[in-house]
């Protein structure tokens, strides 16, 4: 049985990752799913319904956030840690200070110069 992945990301820009991330899943034998791009565009912070039917299948949420992070992508990762799921979470420096506490050892901070890094440690991880 693979693990089913549930990538949350932090705003419309953060998407493409989120997809890139979603492809090597599923080249691994890791099937993804990553919500439209719509539901990081409401204020409001509620999932919809398949969003969040996808949240409770999955095993791990994959958080990524680079420039912001919608109230859909916090409501995920919130989400996640309420329902035990491993939760681990790919930013950018500017990120990780603010995320360190609430996700301790889960937190991979991507180098802009070197994103392969981050992905391979992901891969690892799971």
């Amino acid at each position: 049985m693979s693990l089913k992945i549930y990538i949350a990301y932090g705003s419309t820009n953060d998407q493409v990752t989120a997809l890139r991330l979603k492809a090597l899943g599923a080249v691994n034998g890791m099937p993804g799913f990553v919500p439209p791009a719509h539901t990081r565009e409401n204020n409001h912070g509620l999932l919809d319904p398949v969003s969040s039917q996808q949240l409770r299948e999955s095993e791990i949420i994959v958080g990524v956030l680079t420039s912001a992070m919608s109230a859909a992508c916090q409501q995920e990762l919130n989400l996640g840690k309420q329902f035990s799921k491993k939760t681990i979470v790919i930013c950018e420096p500017a990120w990780a200070n603010q995320l360190a506490p609430y996700f301790p050892g889960d937190l991979l901070v991507l180098d802009p110069a070197n994103p392969a890094v981050a992905e391979s440690s992901l891969m690892s991880f799971l």
